[in-house]
C-alpha cells in the first residue's frame, strides 16, 4: 500500500461523500414537503408554496448546520470519539499487566511506521472484541480498544488488530471516516426533533385537549408531524448507513491486508476475527453513540443495520487471509487469572520479525522502495531503549524535562543562559532533570533521539492547557536561545508545531491548494538542495545525490544553495498545502538525496524526519545500523 496514493484516494472518495451526502439531503428535504402538505396543503391554501419553500430552506439549513457542528466538534480530535464511546485515556506507564502490554504494542508499531505514538484508549465496559483509530491527522490520532479485546487475544492477535488500526491511519481512512461521522449525524438530527416533538407533546394533558377543540386538533396535527419527522429521520439514518456500508467495506479488507503487511502474521489477525465469530451473544457494542461509529470499529459490533453492514463477513475476511480455512471459528473464554504473565514468558522474544525495508514503506510511503535493506523494527528499537527512557517519556514532568534536556546547548556560555531561565521558567528540579538528560542523550544517534520524542508525545498530550502553553513556551525558547537553529532544533521545533501545538489549538481539515509538482518546483529545488549538501563530504557527493533525487523531475534544474531554516519553514508551510500526490513527489526526493550514499547520517535523519512531519506523512525508521557518533 502506497501511503499518498491512498491519501489521495481517500479525498477522491470525500467528493462522492459529499455528493452522496447532498443527494440525501434533497431526499430528507422531499420526504419533509410532502409531511407538511400532507396535513397542511389543504388549511394553507395560496401560501403553500412559499410555506414549503420556506420549510426545505430549514430542513436542509438544519442539516447542514449540524452536519458542520458535529464536523467542527470532531476536528478537535479523535478524543472526541473516544470519550462518546465510554472510553478511558490508558496513561502511559500504566503497571496494570494488559494495560502495559497494550500500551507496548501500540509504541512497537508507532516507532515502525514512523509515526508519533497515538493516545490510547479503553472502552470498560464493552465485552466484545472490537477497537477504532479516530484522528483528523496522525498528531490528534487515537486507538480505542475493548476490555474484551485485551482480556481475550493473545499478544500476536492483539497486534494485529493494532495494526489493522494504524493502516486506517496511515491510509486516510481515519480522516474520512471522522467526516463521514459528521455527516451521518445530520442526517440523523431530523430524527432527533421528531423525537423531541413526540415526547414533549405526547405529555399534553387530555382535559386541554377536550377543552379546545381548536387546540386539540393543533396538537395532534403537531404530533402526527413530529411522528412523521422520526419517520423520516429514520430515513435520513438510512442514507447515512447507506454511506457507511458503501465508504468502509473496501476499506477493511485494504486495512486486514496492509496488518498482515506490517506484522508479517497472518495467524495474528485472522485468529482474532474467529475469536469475535465464537463470541456468539457477546458482539454488540453497548455504548449509545456506537451506530454513528459503526464505520470506524475493527468489526461489526452487532448493530442492526437493515442488512447494510458497515463490514464484510467475518468468514469472508479471514478466507482473503487464510485460503485455506476450514470454516471453523475459535472460542473466546476468559483467561485464568495471571495467565498472562506465564504466557507472555513463552511468547517469542521479538514479536516483529525484521521486515524488508520495502514492506515498511510499502505501508507508510516513505522512502524508495527500490530499497531492499533489513530495517530496525519498532520492537527491536523499543527493546534498545532503556527502562529509564521508557518511565522517562511516560511521565508528564520528566517527559517535559526529556525534551529540554534534548533541547540545552552543549556550549556552556549558551547553557548557562538557558539553565537560568530554566530555573525561573520550568523550576530547580526540571533544570536538574533536564541537565541529565543531556548528559544521557550526548552522541546518541537522531533515529533513537526521535523515538524518545514519538514515546513523549501522548504524555505531552496529556498537559492541562496552562502546562501545555508553558512547555511549548519553553521549548520556544530554548530553541531560539542561541540566535541560530540547527537540524535537530529545527526537527523538534516542527515535531512540536506539528503534533502539539495543533493538538492544543484544535485545527480542523487543511485545504489543498497546489495539485502539480511543477507549482512548487522552486521549493522543492531548494528543499532537495539542501539535503543534497547536508550529506555531503564534498560538491561532487552534493551533485550526485542532487542528480539521483531530481531523475523524474521534468525540466531542467540547477541546485540551489543550501538555504538557511528559517527560509525552510516558510517552504514546508507551503508544500503542506499541496496533494498527496505532489507531496509524495517531494519527500520522494529528499529521501533519494539522503539515500543517494547508501547511509544516513544524524543530520538527514531529522531533516528528513522534519520534512515529514511538517508534510504529514510517517517515516519508518530506516537505518540499518544505527551509529551513534556524528557522521
Amino acid at each position: 500500500m502506497d501511503f499518498f496514493e491512498a491519501q489521495e484516494q481517500a479525498q477522491k472518495r470525500t467528493k462522492w461523500l459529499v455528493l452522496w451526502f447532498a443527494l440525501a439531503v434533497i431526499a430528507v428535504v422531499a420526504a419533509v414537503d410532502f409531511l407538511f402538505y400532507l396535513f397542511l396543503g389543504q388549511e394553507m391554501g395560496e401560501d403553500l408554496v412559499p410555506f414549503l419553500g420556506m420549510v426545505s430552506f430549514s430542513t436542509a439549513g438544519i442539516i447542514v448546520i449540524a452536519s458542520l457542528f458535529k464536523t467542527m466538534q470532531l476536528g478537535r480530535g479523535g478524543e472526541v470519539v473516544a470519550h462518546d464511546l465510554g472510553g478511558r485515556l490508558v496513561m502511559p506507564g500504566s503497571t496494570d499487566f494488559q494495560e502495559k502490554r497494550l500500551l507496548n504494542i501500540v509504541e512497537e508499531m508507532a516507532i515502525a511506521s514512523g509515526m508519533p505514538v497515538p493516545q490510547v484508549f479503553l472502552m470498560d465496559e464493552e465485552e466484545s472484541i472490537n477497537a477504532f483509530a479516530a484522528g483528523t491527522e496522525p498528531s490528534n490520532a487515537v486507538i480505542g480498544v475493548t476490555r474484551g479485546c485485551v482480556q481475550r487475544l493473545t499478544r500476536e492477535e492483539l497486534e494485529g488488530v493494532i495494526a489493522h488500526e494504524f493502516s486506517h491511519i496511515l491510509n486516510g481512512d481515519m480522516r474520512l471516516n471522522m467526516r463521514l461521522m459528521g455527516i451521518v449525524f445530520g442526517l440523523l438530527v431530523i430524527s432527533i426533533i421528531g423525537r423531541g416533538m413526540v415526547e414533549m407533546l405526547r405529555y399534553q394533558s387530555l382535559g386541554r385537549r377536550r377543552n379546545s377543540k381548536e387546540g386539540g386538533g393543533a396538537l395532534l396535527a403537531l404530533f402526527l408531524i413530529g411522528l412523521g419527522l422520526l419517520v423520516i429521520g429514520s430515513l435520513g439514518v438510512l442514507f447515512g448507513r447507506l454511506i457507511q456500508a458503501g465508504i468502509s467495506r473496501q476499506r477493511e479488507f485494504l486495512a486486514d491486508a496492509s496488518a498482515v503487511q506490517f506484522t508479517r502474521n497472518p495467524g495474528g489477525i485472522s485468529g482474532a476475527l474467529k475469536k469475535i465469530g465464537g463470541l456468539a451473544g457477546l458482539t454488540k457494542m453497548k455504548s449509545a453513540k456506537a451506530s454513528e461509529a459503526s464505520h470506524m470499529f475493527f468489526s461489526n459490533g452487532g448493530m442492526f443495520s437493515f442488512g447494510l453492514a458497515t463490514h464484510p463477513p467475518l468468514d469472508v475476511r479471514i478466507k482473503a487471509i487464510e485460503k485455506n480455512w476450514d470454516g471453523e471459528f475459535s472460542e473466546s473464554e476468559l483467561k485464568p487469572v495471571a495467565s498472562e504473565r506465564v504466557e507472555e514468558r513463552r511468547e517469542r522474544k521479538s514479536p516483529f520479525e525484521a521486515i524488508p525495508g520495502g514492506a515498511v514503506i510499502g505501508l507508510a510511503g516513505a522512502i524508495g522502495q527500490e530499497d531492499h535493506r533489513q530495517v530496525e523494527t519498532g520492537h527491536k528499537i523499543h527493546q534498545g531503549l532503556s527502562e529509564s527512557w521508557k518511565r522517562a517519556a511516560h511521565d508528564r514532568d520528566e517527559a517535559q524535562a526529556l525534551i529540554f534536556g534534548l533541547l540545552l546547548a552543549e556550549d556552556h556560555q549558551v547553557q548557562k543562559a538557558e539553565v537560568s531561565y530554566l530555573k525561573q521558567s520550568a523550576g530547580k528540579d526540571a533544570t536538574e532533570l533536564a541537565l541529565q538528560w543531556q548528559r544521557e542523550v550526548t552522541g546518541l544517534h537522531s533515529a533513537r533521539k526521535i523515538v524518545l520524542i514519538d514515546l513523549a508525545l501522548p504524555t505531552l498530550r496529556s498537559l492541562g492547557t496552562q502546562e501545555s502553553q508553558r512547555f511549548i513556551e519553553i521549548s520556544r525558547w530554548l530553541i531560539a536561545s542561541d540566535s541560530q537553529i540547527d537540524l535537530f532544533e529545527f526537527m523538534i521545533q516542527r515535531v512540536i508545531e506539528r503534533h502539539l501545538v495543533s493538538y492544543f489549538e484544535q485545527r480542523g481539515f487543511g485545504k489543498i491548494r497546489y495539485r502539480k509538482l511543477s507549482q512548487l518546483y522552486d521549493e522543492a529545488n531548494v528543499l532537495v538542495s539542501t539535503m543534497a549538501g547536508i550529506g555531503a563530504e564534498n560538491e561532487t557527493e552534493a551533485k550526485a545525490a542532487y542528480s539521483a533525487a531530481i531523475k523524474n523531475w521534468q525540466g531542467s534544474f540547477t541546485m540551489h544553495d543550501r538555504s538557511r531554516l528559517d527560509q525552510l519553514d516558510d517552504i514546508l508551510k507551503k508544500i503542506d498545502q499541496a496533494s498527496p500526490r505532489v507531496k509524495k513527489a517531494v519527500l520522494m526526493a529528499c529521501a533519494r538525496a539522503a539515500a543517494s550514499d547508501g547511509d544516513l547520517t544524524n543530520r538527514e535523519a531529522e531533516l528528513l524526519r522534519a520534512i515529514a512531519d511538517a508534510l504529514g506523512c510517517p517515516v519508518p525508521p530506516l537505518i540499518s545500523n544505527l551509529q551513534e557518533t556524528e557522521n
